[in-house]
């Protein structure tokens, strides 16, 4: 038997304190790499010993077995009630099974239909649409629930959570209590984790940046295949670049992620024949398999797939991974990155890499991630300077920066010990639009990092029809800049003399006040960047006059300006400048 680690026995004890309180749905919360098979096997054996029947569920057969195996590794007995491995068995203690298998026997009113199960277990948790009561999980826990009212329900997931960020965890939810907290940041910081390292190569990144994100969450499927075939020549770039990295640094073995089925197949042929492999959603059981245990012998290097090994996979001493396509939400970059973050002894892995050919780490850098914010700062562009001192933390940034990569030490009340956080400053900000919220987010974010509502870009509230009636590009021939008022309160008003197409000539003004902290950041990044060639040089200035009137005289003129006509004025939505090389 493995011992359990002290957080998962910490883990265990919460698990069995919440269970015996009351029969309330409980949810272990548990990272990729904590150890979730053991934890639950460990319970499931204690359930075993004292007489009590159990059902495990997975929606992956791979899981099944995997989970299965481990509880017989720890003396248990154990059955699998799973049509794609080919065994219909509850005649064990412990059952373990897929959703689907395990319905249909009850819809068959097979033997197991008729067990009294003491608890439910569910691995991967975040699975369950408990608002759909015709779910097959749904389904399956009420049909037990009215066989033995006591039944205990026990949830297990690194993800507690849904799509579109939908709790699984409160009093409206399925689950009413959440325990033992175990994130990804914890067990690298205590070396059950290999910490990652992030390669970013800016010359070959697949450009999905203007895929749409549908009403369920997820990228538009004909978009992104869209922009896969268009990107034919830098896929085969791509596939060089890991073969070459995998050769030079002798690394063990990659996860290709691809954006679709057409994409996978491309990627497998840019690959040495030999070593490579591909897994999807429709890869027999058997083979899928064959090809993974390949993969844990060496047999197989390069390993492609789309998504059907993000959870439930298991090969240690893979070392790389390399995304080809865009991932959704933070949680499933996390997930499939853990992939390559699991300690291998046979091998002593003792570094893992991760290569974003997809803009994952731009795409999500807004969040409050320890290990996102790793990534921003390993993959920052190190050709720019640090020029910028963040006045919330006194970190160094580059001028580009958005938001400050700093950190800072605060307590954390609830463990009663101190924790790093990401510094919360913004050069650059927009806010959300939830009056409820009002939080800050990068200039670039689809959705809200503190309430996951969908940020909409003013700019992008007018509909395509609109747009092309009232925006309009119109010549520069002449700027003014000039500054009023005090040091206390000061004005910057900017005129543009300009002339549109049917040589017509006029004027557009704007202006702004950076009386305050909120109002000079977007005066920043609204003027300073776009006018000055060394905007970084005057960030700690903007509340000074004389610094900001010195500043005037050295701004570029814009080449041109896009021009919105709306009901309270003339608004600029675009500036255009020369491009020199």
């Amino acid at each position: 038997m493995k011992k359990l680690r002290p957080y998962q026995m910490e883990a265990v004890n919460e698990c069995w304190s919440a269970l015996k309180l009351n029969d309330e749905p409980v949810l272990l919360m548990a990272s990729v790499g904590a150890g979730k098979s053991l934890m639950l096997a460990n319970i499931l054996l204690s359930m075993q010993k004292a007489g009590k029947r159990a059902l495990c569920l997975v929606n992956n057969a791979e899981l099944v077995r995997n989970n299965c195996a481990t509880l017989i590794d720890e003396g248990g007995k154990a059955s699998i009630y799973c049509a794609a491995l080919g065994y219909k068995d509850s005649s064990a203690p412990v059952v373990f099974g897929t959703p689907q298998s395990v319905l249909n026997g009850i819809n068959k009113n097979d033997s197991i239909a008729r067990i009294k199960f003491n608890i439910i277990v569910v691995d991967e948790a975040h699975a369950i649409n408990y608002l759909n009561f015709r779910s097959s999980f749904m389904r399956i826990l009420r049909h037990y629930k009215t066989e033995y009212p006591e039944m205990r329900l026990l949830g297990a997931t690194g993800t507690n959570f849904r799509f579109k960020g939908a709790a699984i965890v409160g009093p409206d939810c399925l689950f009413k209590t959440q325990v033992g907290n175990i994130t990804t940041e914890q067990l690298i910081q205590d070396s059950y984790l290999i910490e990652p390292q992030f390669e970013v190569d800016k010359d070959l990144v697949l450009d999905f940046s203007q895929v749409r994100i549908k009403s369920n969450g997820q990228f538009d499927q004909k978009q992104l295949q869209s922009v896969v075939e268009r990107s034919a020549r830098l896929t085969e770039l791509i596939c060089h670049q890991v073969v070459h990295i995998m050769e030079t640094q002798a690394r063990r073995g990659v996860f290709f992620f691809a954006t679709t089925k057409k994409h996978a197949y491309e990627i497998l042929g840019h690959l040495p024949m030999a070593e490579s492999a591909i897994i999807l959603g429709d890869t027999p059981q058997d083979e899928r398999t064959r090809i993974l245990d390949d993969a844990r012998t060496g047999k197989i290097k390069y390993l492609v797939n789309i998504a059907i090994i993000s959870v439930g996979v298991d090969v240690p001493a893979y070392d790389t991974l390399a995304y080809l396509r865009p991932t959704e939400s933070l949680v499933l970059l996390v997930q499939t990155m853990g992939r390559v973050l699991r300690l291998s002894p046979a091998t002593n892995k003792t570094n893992a890499l991760v290569l974003d050919f997809a803009g994952n780490i731009e795409r999500h850098r807004d969040w409050d991630n320890p290990i996102l914010l790793d990534a921003v700062k390993q993959t920052i562009d190190h050709d720019r300077p640090l020029v910028i001192c963040c006045p919330a933390c006194m970190e160094m940034n580059t001028e580009t920066a958005r938001r400050c990569i700093g950190k800072l030490i605060i307590q954390d009340d609830k463990v009663d010990k101190e924790k790093e956080e990401r510094c919360s400053y913004y050069f650059e900000f927009k806010e959300c639009d939830n009056e409820e919220c009002n939080a800050q987010n990068d200039i670039a974010a689809r959705l809200c990092h503190a309430c996951g509502d969908e940020l909409i870009d003013p700019n992008a509230k007018l509909s395509m029809a609109t747009v092309q009636q009232n925006v309009f590009e119109v010549n520069v021939l002449e700027a003014r800049f000039g500054i009023s008022g005090t040091q206390k309160g000061f004005r910057i008003n900017c005129a543009y003399k300009c002339q549109d197409e049917a040589g017509r000539i006029g004027s557009v003004f704007e202006s702004y006040s950076p009386v305050s902290e909120k109002a000079q950041r977007i005066f920043y990044g609204q003027f300073v960047k776009k006018h000055c060639d060394e905007a970084f040089k005057w960030y700690a200035h903007l509340n000074d006059r004389a610094k900001v009137e010195e500043m005037l005289q050295t701004a570029n003129v814009p080449k041109a300006l896009l021009i919105a006509k709306q009901h309270d004025g003339t608004r600029i939505k675009r500036k255009i400048f020369y491009q020199f090389k």
